[in-house]
């Protein structure tokens, strides 16, 4: 079994999806002041060209539940930074609600965005992190997936897979010299968290109003 190693930060190529906004944008702020070239990923080509403007790094713009355009994405940036050497999956999104109540559809989104959305950011880099015989990953779950709350029926399930997928994954993974890991976010100050704050149940904005929500910048430094 290869020994693994941590992060060189000075020759790491760095992939953040959901890069243009919340905790993947803090994450990529915070890799290139460490100095890794880093690359961004999500849908609004804009926004990512002003944060990648902002803080030097690449982006391509791409819908993660859409597997042939990430693997498109994941080609174009490793053809102008080098092969990803790490990989931090963000890209996602929360809509509470009672079960009832929300539309049916929106536990199939959830799904497609939260959890294969991850998933096809992995197929696309893991070939050459396993090919290289050393690499690095994490992947972003939530407190919703561990413990189950009122009003994220639709949520925490899809967070329990991202559970699930890095933990089944690191087995895998780990003779090939690549770390796993998983983040479970506290609440954070995200454009995502107030949209999910308007159509909290009062159930869930009850249990949710005890916690103060911490800066992206918080969970970014100590990923």
């Amino acid at each position: 079994m290869r020994k693994r190693s941590r992060i060189d930060w000075n020759t790491s190529h760095l992939i953040v999806t959901g890069g243009s906004s919340g905790i993947g944008e803090a994450v990529a702020n915070e890799a290139t002041t460490r100095g890794a070239k880093v690359s961004l990923i999500a849908r609004d080509a804009d926004r990512l060209e002003a944060v990648g403007s902002r803080i030097g790094a690449q982006w391509a713009s791409a819908d993660v539940t859409d597997f042939d355009a990430v693997q498109r994405a994941v080609e174009d940036l490793q053809s102008r930074s080098g092969t990803c050497t790490a990989l931090v999956s963000c890209a996602g999104t929360a809509l509470p609600g009672r079960f009832l109540d929300v539309d049916v559809a929106e536990f199939g989104s959830q799904m497609a965005l939260n959890y294969l959305g991850a998933v096809h950011v992995l197929r696309a880099v893991l070939p050459a992190m396993v090919a290289r015989g050393n690499g690095s990953v994490l992947l972003t779950s939530s407190t919703a997936g561990l413990i189950g709350v009122v009003g994220y029926s639709g949520y925490g399930p899809t967070k329990a897979a991202v559970h699930q997928l890095a933990h089944s994954l690191r087995y895998e993974m780990e003779p090939h010299g690549i770390t796993v890991g998983v983040l479970y976010p506290p609440d954070t100050r995200t454009p995502g968290f107030d949209v999910e704050n308007a159509r909290k149940p009062p159930e869930t904005a009850a249990v949710s109003g005890a916690i103060t929500p911490v800066e992206p910048s918080v969970v970014a430094e100590r990923r």
